[in-house]
């Protein structure tokens, strides 16, 4: 039953943000479109925790 009711929430977030979309600027479809992709969400948070925990790469070795 959970299930059923995550699937009809996501149909109704879907159809809404479907309805919103003519308003969105394409700054706020980019930033929407990065929230939705769980993937990077996930690689977004992880390297959050990392800064905050003092956990960082120098940019001159990501830019190598």
């Amino acid at each position: 039953m959970a299930g059923a009711l995550a699937l009809e929430e996501a149909h109704e977030a879907i159809s809404k943000l479907k309805a919103l979309k003519a308003f969105l600027s394409p700054k706020d479809e980019e930033t929407l479109s990065i929230l939705m992709d769980k993937e990077l969400s996930v690689n977004l948070k992880t390297s959050l925790e990392e800064a905050d925990a003092g956990v960082l790469e120098p940019l001159e070795n990501i830019l190598k």
